[in-house]
C-alpha cells in the first residue's frame, strides 16, 4: 500500500485509501468537531465573515458560500501526527522531519455550491520538483456523489507551476478565481486537458494530495452537511502555505 500511494501521488497529484481508519478514530474525530463547531458558532454569534482566508477570524474562515473550515490542533483531537495511519505515506513523501502545518474540519451546508478549482500552495521553482506539502481528507460518514467529494484534476500538481507558465497568475490560483479551471492549465500548448476526477467515499476513507494540485469541493445537494477532517503537513523548512491568514478572533467581542 505504501509504496503504491507514493506513486500514486507522484503520479496522479493524489491517493484514495479506502478503510484506513477505524470507526472508533472517526467518531472520536466527528465527536470533538462537532463539538468545536458549536463552541465556535456560538461565540461568533450573529457576527458575518466574507469569503477566504484573511475575511474569517482565526477560529473559523468559510472558504466558499456555506463551506467553513475550522482548525483543530492535533493536542485538541487528543492525537499524535506520527501515530496516525497516514504517517508513513506523509514521511515517505515529505521526510521523516516532516511538520504539521494545519489541522481541522471542514463541513459544508445543505445545497452549498461547488468550489471554483484552486489549490492550496504555489511551487517554489520553474523546474517540477516533489511535492512539499500534502494534505489528509479523513472522510468522517459516508459521502455520497450527492454530498459533493472532493474532485481532483488529475496530474495538475505538474501543470499549476506558475514560474514555468507565466500566463497562470499565482494568486488566481490560490484563491478561488472564477476562471481558473483545468483547461486555462494547458491553453495554448499541444497536450490533453487534466482529468477531473471525483468518487464516493465510504465512512474512514482517507484522500491524501499534493497541495499544489487544481482541486475544488463539488457542491452538497443532500440535506445534510457533510464533514470532512483534515490533516496537513510540510516539509522540513517550507514556508509557502497560504492556508489561514486571518488575525482576529471570534473570542474577541470587539471583531
Amino acid at each position: 500500500m505504501l509504496s503504491q500511494a507514493v506513486e500514486t501521488l507522484a503520479t496522479d497529484g493524489f491517493c484514495i485509501l479506502p478503510g484506513l481508519c477505524a470507526d472508533e478514530f472517526v467518531k472520536h474525530v466527528l465527536t470533538v468537531s462537532q463539538e468545536r463547531i458549536g463552541t465556535v458558532r456560538e461565540a461568533l454569534g450573529d457576527r458575518k465573515m466574507g469569503i477566504g482566508s484573511a475575511a474569517g477570524f482565526e477560529e473559523i474562515v468559510q472558504r466558499s458560500p456555506g463551506r467553513w473550515d475550522l482548525p483543530i490542533t492535533p493536542q485538541q483531537f487528543g492525537v499524535d501526527d506520527h501515530d496516525l495511519p497516514w504517517w508513513p505515506v506523509v514521511a515517505a513523501v515529505l521526510g521523516d522531519d516532516a511538520e504539521h502545518s494545519f489541522s481541522g474540519i471542514v463541513f459544508s451546508d445543505p445545497d452549498t455550491p461547488e468550489q471554483c478549482w484552486h489549490t492550496d500552495s504555489p511551487h517554489v521553482a520553474s523546474e517540477h520538483r516533489p511535492a512539499h506539502a500534502l494534505n489528509v481528507l479523513v472522510a468522517l460518514h459516508d459521502i455520497p456523489m450527492a454530498m459533493g467529494p472532493t474532485e481532483f484534476a488529475r496530474g495538475s500538481h505538474v501543470l499549476t507551476n506558475h514560474l514555468k507558465n507565466p500566463s497562470l497568475v499565482r494568486d488566481e490560483l490560490i484563491y478561488q478565481h472564477a476562471s481558473t479551471s483545468p483547461e486555462l492549465l494547458v491553453k495554448g500548448n499541444d497536450i490533453p486537458v487534466p482529468e477531473s476526477c471525483a468518487s464516493a467515499l465510504a465512512s474512514g476513507t482517507c484522500v491524501i494530495f499534493d497541495d499544489r494540485i487544481l482541486h475544488r469541493g463539488l457542491g452538497n445537494r443532500s440535506g445534510e452537511p457533510r464533514y470532512v477532517g483534515y490533516f496537513s503537513y510540510r516539509s522540513k523548512g517550507y514556508v509557502e502555505n497560504t492556508h489561514f491568514e486571518a488575525v482576529r478572533s471570534v473570542f474577541d467581542k470587539a471583531s
